[in-house]
């Protein structure tokens, strides 16, 4: 492609290009196989990313994951029937130490991640933005922290947000109210700072909201009155209603 070319030349240009590989699917036998394969390659390479990052566990907690196996055959590993895709990734209460790696951005296909109740560390990578089939994000009872990364936001599908008892800090995103099917949103027990974002009256599907034991400051907002479906609301063990001078 001439890189000289600007605006909307470039742009019919790549058009073009995805149309051709759309067309070249349907026509030629075996092409979206091999797009499979390719993307079951990218699964498995990011599964053995994850656990290059990942130390500690208990004995022969991950030593399925080799290539003597298929990784749909790997422990807490689960996989579509269809495409052989990696949909789900339990690895909780396992004694993982280490830190979740970047790559985890990779499983696209990704709908459950749970690495609960583990000994994890660093941060929470700002590519689980790319999981957009995501439904439930379990890290809680690890050691992770710095922020809850804004990126989450992009995984539009979530349910469950369950991220208690870590050392996470810096305020609540206010990027969380626009969940519009979110159910629960578990942020207990960290050093999160600020205010509740009144973005989370957004949060019409919320039934649980736990935000207790941080560092949280100001008022209850108002706004939280939107959240119509809420049943259960911690915000115990904070500084809320104290005036800062």
């Amino acid at each position: 492609m001439d890189k000289s070319c600007l605006g909307n030349i470039c742009i019919l240009e790549i058009n073009l290009l995805v149309g051709f590989v759309i067309i070249l699917s349907l026509l030629v036998p075996g092409s979206l196989k091999f797009a499979s394969a390719l993307g079951n390659e990218t699964d498995r390479i990011a599964l053995l990313s994850i656990k290059n990052q990942l130390v500690g566990a208990y004995p022969g907690a991950l030593d399925s994951w080799n290539d003597s196996l298929h990784f749909c055959e790997w422990q807490g590993v689960t996989c579509g029937r269809r495409h052989q895709r990696v949909t789900a990734l339990e690895l909780s209460g396992l004694k993982l130490a280490g830190s979740l790696s970047p790559s985890i951005g990779n499983l696209t296909f990704l709908r459950r991640l749970n690495l609960s109740d583990n000994r994890l560390q660093g941060k929470i990578p700002k590519e689980v933005g790319y999981l957009r089939r995501l439904r439930v994000f379990e890290l809680f009872r690890n050691s992770l922290h710095g922020r809850i990364p804004v990126e989450l936001a992009n995984c539009s599908n979530l349910l469950t947000i369950h991220l208690k008892q870590n050392n996470l800090t810096g305020e609540i995103p206010f990027q969380l109210g626009d969940f519009s099917k979110l159910i629960e949103l578990s942020l207990a027990a960290n050093n999160l700072v600020g205010g509740i974002p009144s973005s989370l009256g957004n949060l019409s599907s919320l039934r649980v909201l736990s935000l207790a034991y941080n560092h949280l400051e100001g008022k209850i907002p108002d706004a939280l009155g939107g959240a119509s479906n809420l049943r259960n609301l911690y915000l115990g063990s904070n500084n809320l209603g104290v005036l800062q001078l």
